[in-house]
């Protein structure tokens, strides 16, 4: 019975020890990572991923715990993985995360703020990093068509909706559109986001520019699209100062967010 019992032990020990290593590791710069809420593969349909717009709840404390700063229960910081909105450590601690999952992270000063440090929060130069991060959303768009338009306005739909789920614009129905505006060099002018609130106007009611009437025009509830505006349909020869030059193309990166009908109000 004995030889049996540690048989069975000897059999079911490394598997313990495998499991183990999933929830804990430490890479060989330095970053450690710690799951302490795992989620159940069976509520875990997708990880995330490369392009995932994730919303992360977030508290960083130095070496002895004290608190930097946190958003637990507010409202969550978004950021699209992969594209260098956040530090090098956090976008590879976020990666691979069920919706749900809570992490404690170690990130070394050369995968945070670096040699500069972050003077608003008191981060010193190379200081070392200790987060703990909860994956609140996942968002990962399924690209659709690319056209444009007979005005020239290039549309691009980033994230799709299949027309059997599709509620579609018109005129005379109320926006609710978050937006991000830059340049054609790159320069940013200007985001809903920054102001915490969606832009709200209604369709082709002369309350917008007409590329942005246009642009809008047949999208879906939840649509995401990629805009291109000649200045004819944007700011024109004058543009609008200071920001926006004149002549200036327009590139807009909005969502439908929400749409209510004409016939609904």
């Amino acid at each position: 019975m004995r030889v049996i019992l540690l048989c069975f032990l000897v059999a079911v020990l490394p598997c313990y020890a495998e499991e183990e290593q999933k929830l804990q590791w430490k890479d060989d710069d330095g970053l450690e990572i710690k799951i302490i809420r795992p989620i159940k593969a069976e509520k875990c349909p997708i990880k995330s991923q490369d392009g995932d717009v994730l919303d992360q709840w977030y508290k960083l404390t130095d070496k002895e715990g004290k608190e930097i700063g946190s958003n637990f229960n507010k409202k969550p910081y978004t950021f699209t993985l992969g594209k260098g909105q956040v530090i090098p450590g956090m976008e590879r601690a976020m990666t691979g995360m069920c919706k749900g999952e809570k992490r404690k992270i170690v990130i070394p000063g050369s995968l945070g703020f670096g040699s500069k440090g972050r003077e608003r929060d008191s981060i010193k130069e190379d200081q070392t990093l200790y987060y703990t991060v909860q994956l609140v959303d996942l968002f990962r768009a399924v690209p659709g068509e690319k056209w444009t338009t007979e005005e020239g306005i290039v549309i691009e739909q980033t994230h799709k909706i299949d027309e059997d789920k599709c509620k579609k614009s018109k005129s005379g129905d109320t926006i609710h559109q978050q937006y991000v505006l830059h340049l054609e060099d790159g320069t940013f002018v200007d985001s809903s986001f920054s102001r915490n609130a969606p832009f709200i106007f209604k369709l082709n009611n002369n309350e917008v520019i007409k590329g942005m009437d246009i642009a809008m025009t047949g999208m879906c509830e939840g649509e995401r699209r990629q805009v291109v505006i000649p200045s004819d349909y944007g700011y024109g020869d004058n543009g609008r100062s200071p920001a926006i030059p004149g002549k200036a193309r327009l590139y807009f990166d909005i969502t439908l967010e929400k749409l209510i009908q004409r016939d609904e109000l």
